[in-house]
């Protein structure tokens, strides 16, 4: 039995006394946080929000980022339905939208009129490519005609009949089209109209936005896709997709069982949306962003491939993988990614000011724990034995006298760090088996050789007077601009840092240092009544950020207490997270600590990957 386990009933003793498992949570108002939701098949991507916090801010509806095939542009601004009465006038809305999902693939908005109807709308996204949007009316003296207006970015609009065509200098052509063909379609500058007859009843009037590569493609899909029942054939695809992997398993007697399901099917349907043929953003709502483009970060995107290994969808895991392994991608020396680049691969800042080229050498410990896991799982390496090589060959050459590697990390703050280490020197091993396997025994034996060394170093990491696992830096703060100053000499300082979770998470073996480190996080890192904070500073413009409570930091401490510590532990994490979701029941990436709000990023892809692995392995328990 692991230390970690033995000292669980301290852990629960511990958070229970102090409150933060423990302590119901109080009703506020500004939950849910506000956001967006994440729909998407893979080759297609929207960013869908009408919740009054975002639309204040951006202005627009509906669809509010639409991408196709990669990340590189940006097609749609807005989308809104209204009802019209018998002068042609929009009815007025009676109240706020309540928006939320219909199931776990389907936005709906619920809008109460001036006329007493009530007005829904939908939006999915089709597996062919298409995405569909709907609206119906129901209640007393009920409007039967509807408008629907789309905002588009940059386009040139050509009009065929009853569907308008929005044409791009890159090729890209989005149909916009009615399901019914006896409904009209006006295209006026950035704009396409829709207007047409809701038909009594409460039956739904579907508009279709269908991205393709021509013209001809455009046309041939709105041929293909109004002869078809869109909703049963997009309810029958995600089912089986859902189904195919692997779903937590709840006591019948759980009476919150449906609530966790649905909860996991949303935030993994979300990561799975997130990915446009291996591209993962670390956020698509528009915080991190350079040159009008998502930033792409090789850690998150990495992070998200290991849930969708572990909950079964390999595929999807496969794209991650080859993306990051192709050599168009630039590394900053061989065998070492930037830190981020935009959607054509070029290596740049973020648009929050993330430096490029802050050393984040964890990437090559989750790359070669990825490869090697679907190898485990399917037989098949994704990557040359080159790179592979060149990945291990970086992590050996650039230890220090100490037995450690000094990079940025998780934490994107260049120190000795736990997480980096740990992760590292269970990869090396892996590699190790990898280069033995492959036949050579001399990079095996240099792998398996840092390991240890890596190993034997940690406890230099470990803050003896809090006994907990901390971040080792010879500066508290960063440069002006947000780099790393330089130097691995003088007095240490020790700064918590409660990703350590990650390294086990990760592949490293538990141990008692992992132990005692949870006991410190539950004392003095759990806030808001059972989140989990990132890191400490005491520069005070860095410690708003990292003091704020996280979403990956929770998840992780709760796949670690359900892994290695207690259930009864991990279900607080999870219940907070549940708590302190979107109002599409999205996980944002953090919360501030003084609650006055969530941050623009709700939800972050990372977070909503880690949230469904927190919750499988909480439900096998």
């Amino acid at each position: 039995m692991s230390t970690a386990r033995s000292i669980s009933g301290l852990i629960i003793l511990l958070a229970c006394s102090a409150g933060p498992f423990c302590r119901a949570q109080p009703r506020e108002p500004k939950r849910p946080w506000k956001g967006y939701a994440i729909l998407g098949n893979g080759h297609l991507t929207v960013v869908y929000s009408d919740d009054s916090r975002i639309t204040s801010a951006t202005h627009a509806k509906g669809i509010q980022h639409l991408y196709f095939t990669d990340y590189t542009a940006d097609y749609v601004a807005s989308t809104s339905f209204e009802l019209l009465d018998s002068s042609g006038k929009p009815l007025a809305p009676a109240g706020a939208d309540k928006v939320g999902m219909e199931n776990f693939f389907t936005t709906q908005t619920d809008t109460r009129l001036a006329n007493g109807s009530l007005r829904s709308v939908h939006c999915f996204v089709h597996p062919e490519d298409a995405v569909v949007l709907s609206v119906s009316a129901s209640g007393a003296a009920s409007a039967d005609t509807y408008r629907f207006e789309a905002l588009l970015r940059g386009a040139s609009i050509q009009q065929e009949g009853n569907v308008a065509l929005a044409v791009w200098s890159n090729g890209t052509v989005l149909a916009i089209v009615p399901g019914s063909s006896r409904d009209k379609v006006a295209a006026s500058g950035s704009s396409v109209i829709v207007t047409g007859s809701l038909g009594g009843g409460t039956a739904r009037r579907e508009v279709l936005l269908i991205p393709a590569s021509s013209r001809a493609e455009a046309l041939s899909k709105v041929r293909s896709l109004r002869a078809k029942d869109l909703a049963a054939g997009a309810k029958a695809y995600w089912e089986s997709w859902m189904n195919a992997g692997r779903q937590p398993a709840f006591k019948t007697s759980d009476e919150r069982a449906a609530q966790y399901l649905e909860a996991y099917r949303r935030n993994l349907y979300t990561v799975k949306s997130a990915n446009l043929n291996g591209q993962i953003p670390a956020d698509i709502t528009g915080q991190f962003v350079t040159n009008n483009m998502p930033q792409l970060y090789p850690r998150d995107a990495m992070m998200c491939a290991r849930v969708l290994l572990l909950t079964g969808h390999t595929e999807e895991a496969k794209q991650v993988i080859e993306f990051w392994g192709n050599r168009r991608i630039p590394m900053k020396t061989p065998g070492e990614w930037y830190a981020r680049y935009d959607a054509h691969g070029k290596a740049v800042d973020a648009g929050s000011g993330a430096r490029f080229d802050e050393p984040e050498w964890d990437a090559n410990g989750y790359y070669i724990y990825l490869l090697n896991q679907y190898h485990l799982k399917t037989g098949v390496w994704l990557a040359d034995q080159k790179l592979i090589y060149e990945l291990a060959d970086f992590l050996v050459s650039h230890v220090s006298s100490n037995g450690l590697l000094y990079e940025g990390g998780i934490v994107e703050w260049t120190g000795y760090l736990p997480a980096t280490n740990m992760i590292c020197s269970a990869a090396l091993q892996t590699a190790a088996q990898m280069a033995h396997e492959f036949g050579n025994e001399e990079k095996s034996q240099a792998y398996a050789g840092t390991a240890r060394r890596i190993s034997a170093a940690l406890p230099q990491m470990f803050d003896e007077r809090r006994h907990t696992y901390a971040d080792v830096r010879f500066t508290a703060r960063k440069g002006e601009h947000g780099e790393s100053l330089a130097g691995q000499s003088g007095e240490k300082v020790y700064l918590w840092d409660t990703t350590a979770n990650v390294g086990v998470i990760w592949g490293y073996p538990n141990h008692s240092a992992m132990g005692q480190s949870n006991l410190f996080y539950a004392k003095n890192t759990v806030k808001l009544a059972g989140g989990m904070q990132y890191f400490d500073t005491p520069d005070p413009g860095l410690a708003a950020y990292g003091h704020d409570v996280f979403f990956f930091t929770t998840a992780a401490a709760a796949q670690y207490q359900g892994l290695y510590g207690s259930k009864l532990a991990a279900k607080g994490f999870i219940d907070w997270m549940l708590r302190n979701a979107n109002s599409y029941g999205l996980m944002p990436e953090r919360i501030h600590l003084d609650e006055s709000d969530c941050s623009p990023a709700s939800p972050l892809s990372w977070c909503s990957a880690e949230f469904a692995a927190a919750l499988l392995l909480w439900s096998e328990l």
